[in-house]
């Protein structure tokens, strides 16, 4: 079953590398979806894709590199936006 994740790190979050690390894992994990850096610097990520999918790419971001932040909060829900491919989304 298809799912929708949500996740946020916060605290001082290399943005460019965090999102080019989220980019990658996305890929590797078969989901869809798009990161972007908020103005307050958190950096947000949507995702969706099979629940086994989402596991193998929220273990990634909780094993992530030091440097990407403190993953701050994440969710999961039914709810499905559609997303066709994993991409970098401009700030705005």
């Amino acid at each position: 079953m298809k799912r929708h994740l949500e996740i946020n790190f916060r605290g001082r979050p290399r943005g460019l590398a965090v999102m080019q690390f989220a980019v990658r894992a996305a890929h590797k994990s078969g989901l869809a979806g798009y990161v972007k850096r908020l103005p307050t610097g958190t950096v947000h990520i949507e995702a969706e894709g099979e629940e086994e999918n989402l596991k193998r790419f929220l273990k990634a971001c909780q094993e992530r590199p030091e440097w990407a932040g403190e993953r701050d909060e994440f969710s999961v829900s039914d709810k499905l936006i559609g997303y066709e491919k994993f991409y970098i989304r401009k700030q705005g």
